[in-house]
């Protein structure tokens, strides 16, 4: 996004030390960038964040990478050395927010606890993101969280089971993203609250959680109904046929009788009357023979046909497309959720990643400026907190920091 208005960010003047790495903490400090706010990503030398060794690669650069870390600063530097340690923490007394995702103890072991912090700057907010949350009988290990565990441990791979029963782990970042999001909203509460009582706070978000939430609904009805209950739900919500094209998916939910509109578009005789199909707890008892039927239809023509026809009579219907259908689909390049950024390799290549989903009126997020090469922004972000030339130029030979 471009344009008079794109020079005012909401999150304009705000500096986040952001210490993550991987999914998790990246997509959460990345959100935070494309609305204005300066994140500085603190790498190791030479390595850098974990995420940089995934492929695949564009001039050099890793694509998983760069997807979730543009409009970001890169500061490399040794954290195990004192001269690394005391620069960093100079960084934090600038600061308005600490961002991490390290497993328990990891940021402890580094000086950089919660109490070393919020003792040099009691005005920054302290976000962690972990696997588990910070005590209980595994966030107090240290076990590592992995969106797969989080999966595994709520219910996700359970429900995603194929049709032999074995558990799938959904190969989306399910756990990863939704927890990004919610630290990100985590750290804007804090920002305003601080500007009622001028002082930080901790901020957790654990992935487990952030699972949790997204199955609010589910947990509602699994917690609340008796053991014998069916909580397959409505087999009318999200079901998948094969139209002569490809797959598509229907969905009647929010009409009085979904079913009949249903038999209406197929032009066959009203289900809805036939008992085996009168409730939905039969529908959803019989849902083999009412699948098999909406089925013997469906197939008969393209989905080009059937959309508009569904849509008619309000019964939401889509194909089911690729991810490469998916990026030019004209819905989504209208929404400007696929977007093209100059790359930062040698040969600049123009490389395409997601776009900003937040949309702001009056300050609309803009992606400024590709993922960053690790180190390419230390002797800046060290001149901002008053380190010389000559200091620097020291640093650099001793190896406590490295530049791009």
């Amino acid at each position: 996004m471009t344009g008079e208005l794109s020079a005012r960010r909401a999150l304009n003047g705000i500096r986040i030390v952001d210490f993550t790495q991987v999914i998790f903490g990246p997509s959460c400090t990345a959100q935070l960038a494309d609305h204005g706010a300066e994140v500085i990503k603190i790498e190791r030398p030479g390595a850098g964040d974990l995420s940089r060794q995934f492929g695949p690669y564009v001039d050099g650069e890793s694509m998983p990478y760069a997807s979730i870390n543009r409009n970001k600063k890169s500061l490399a530097i040794n954290l195990k050395a004192p001269e690394g340690l005391e620069a960093v923490f100079k960084l934090i007394d600038s600061a308005d927010v600490i961002v991490s995702n390290f497993r328990q103890g990891v940021m402890d072991s580094l000086g950089l606890g919660w109490d070393e912090v919020h003792a040099r700057n009691p005005r920054v907010i302290y976000a962690s993101g972990s696997g588990y949350g910070p005590g209980g009988p595994i966030g107090s290990t240290r076990k590592m969280g992995h969106d797969s565990m989080a999966q595994a441990m709520t219910g996700v791979m359970h429900a995603n089971a194929d049709s032999n029963g074995v558990p799938r782990r959904v190969p989306l970042a399910i756990a990863d993203i939704s927890a990004g999001s919610l630290l990100m909203e985590g750290i804007l509460l804090a920002l305003i609250e601080r500007g009622i009582s001028g002082v930080g706070q901790k901020v957790e978000v654990a992935l487990i959680d952030a699972v949790l939430w997204m199955e609010a609904w589910g947990i509602a009805t699994v917690a609340n109904s008796t053991s014998e209950a069916d909580h397959l739900g409505n087999p009318l919500d999200g079901g998948v046929y094969l139209a002569a094209d490809g797959y598509m998916v229907l969905t009647g939910l929010f009409k009085p009788n979904p079913l009949q509109s249903i038999c209406e578009v197929l032009e066959i005789e009203d289900l809805s009357t036939n008992q085996r199909f009168s409730t939905v707890d039969l529908m959803t008892e019989n849902a083999p023979e009412l699948e098999a039927i909406i089925q013997a239809e469906i197939e008969k023509r393209p989905s080009d046909y059937w959309v508009p026809k569904f849509d008619a009579v309000d019964i939401l219907c889509m194909p089911v497309m690729s991810l490469d259908q998916t990026i030019e689909q004209p819905q989504v390049i209208h929404n400007e959720m696929v977007v093209e950024v100059a790359g930062n390799g040698q040969s600049k290549k123009v490389q395409r990643h997601v776009g900003i989903p937040v949309k702001l009126g009056s300050t609309p997020g803009e992606i400024t400026s590709a993922a960053p090469g690790v180190g390419d922004n230390s002797r800046e972000i060290l001149a901002s907190v008053g380190f010389s030339d000559k200091e620097i130029n020291e640093m650099i030979a001793s190896g406590v920091i490295g530049i791009g």
